[in-house]
This record gives structure tokens, C-alpha cells and sequence, in this order.
């Protein structure tokens, strides 16, 4: 398993500086919790599984890595939620235009 910090130091290297990372839970959680998040975009479906497994990603862990929520948007029944470290500005005014 590579830490965060390995794989954006060996991206960087080669002039990579934006990246999107997706993945599990474990991939966002170790993404997080070594604060190399700077946006976050969140999806919450009204779906209820059997078997829930949980992602261990919740508004503490979001806040805890420096981000705070700017806005949310209905998409097909979805609640979207934008996530942004303190101070930094959305690419786009217009909060559902952007990735």
C-alpha cells in the first residue's frame, strides 16, 4: 500500500500537480486523513443496502482534513455535496459545473 504522500511527491515529479483521485473508501480515507484534499464532491443516494458497508467517511473526517461544505445540489434524486479546503475558491461559480 503507497501513502498519499509517496504518490503525489513521484505525480509531481513529473509535472502532475491537479489530480482526481477516486476510489473506495480506504483510498479516500487515507487521501483525506494525510490532508492531500484540497475539493471533494460527494454523492449521497437514497439507495439502502442489505449489507451496508461503511465508508468511515463522515462530516468530522471531512472537517478534520481542513475542508468545509460550500453548497449542495439535487441531481436525479442525488444530494451532491461540494467540499472545499478553508480559503480556497471553486473553479467555478456555478457549483454543479465543475469537474
Amino acid at each position: 500500500h503507497l501513502s498519499p504522500e509517496l504518490v503525489l511527491k513521484d505525480l509531481s515529479s513529473r509535472g502532475l500537480d491537479h489530480i482526481m483521485v477516486e476510489g473506495g473508501p480506504a483510498t479516500a480515507r487515507a487521501f483525506l486523513d494525510a490532508g492531500a484534499v484540497d475539493r471533494a464532491i460527494l454523492v449521497r443516494a437514497p439507495v439502502e443496502f442489505q449489507v451496508p458497508v461503511p465508508a468511515g467517511i463522515n462530516v468530522e473526517t471531512l472537517l478534520k482534513a481542513g475542508l468545509e461544505m460550500i453548497g449542495t445540489t439535487e441531481m436525479g434524486g442525488d444530494i451532491v455535496e461540494y467540499w472545499t479546503r478553508k480559503g480556497l475558491l471553486w473553479p467555478n461559480p456555478e457549483l454543479s459545473m465543475w469537474p
